[in-house]
């Protein structure tokens, strides 16, 4: 019975990803779906409450997932300054953009769902979560290395803000336009030069 009630999830799962997919969140219907699963929506909201539910069923285990991989790439970069070594920062933030994109391509269909496919749900403004995360850390940042005598400005926050939500949106691109990973991995690589160059410019650093 288990292991029926267990199959019955994931085909419901499946069946809602495509639907999502396809038409969006707002219309996506949960009729279509239990009638793709084969089943009732009855068994739909058995397991989950409403749409927005079943919808944060499927993108928020990635979610949750970047967000801690960023937040961990972040607190490296503050390492970076206390081991003396916060010249190699731009590397570091290399490393982790490629790592991003391994996440993000291991889970292609959620990150779709979440970056182009969630209007009308909690999670539509997801990238403005990273952004805002990021000018809040990065200020942070830039004053730690002003005090330890790195760099010769700190960027302020209204130039951080932009030039962040730049970087993320054309991130992120790779999954708005189904791009191929290997093209990816090369767009993204051309984006770090480019912003890396940017912040250097700003930051001044000596």
């Amino acid at each position: 019975m288990a292991k029926r009630e267990e199959g019955i999830t994931e085909n419901l799962l499946l069946c809602a990803k495509k639907e999502f997919l396809e038409k969006g969140y707002k219309e996506a219907s949960l009729r279509e779906i239990a009638e793709k699963a084969g089943t009732s929506t009855g068994a739909i909201y058995v397991r989950y409450p409403d749409k927005s539910a079943l919808f944060s069923a499927l993108v928020k285990p990635v979610a949750e997932g970047l967000m801690s991989r960023f937040c961990a790439a972040q607190d490296e970069h503050f390492d970076l300054i206390f081991e003396g070594k916060a010249e190699t920062s731009q590397e570091l933030s290399t490393a982790y953009l490629y790592r991003f994109i391994d996440y993000i391509y291991e889970n292609f269909d959620a990150f779709k769902l979440l970056v182009c496919r969630s209007d009308g749900t909690k999670y539509q403004d997801f990238l403005h979560g990273l952004v805002r995360l990021e000018v809040e850390r990065s200020g942070e940042y830039y004053r730690q290395l002003r005090e330890v005598g790195k760099i010769g400005e700190t960027p302020g926050r209204e130039v951080r803000h932009m030039l962040t939500s730049a970087y993320f949106t054309a991130v992120f691109e790779v999954v708005a336009h189904d791009m191929p990973k290997e093209k990816a991995l090369a767009y993204v690589g051309q984006i770090a030069r480019f912003f890396n160059a940017g912040w250097d410019s700003l930051a001044q650093w000596k």
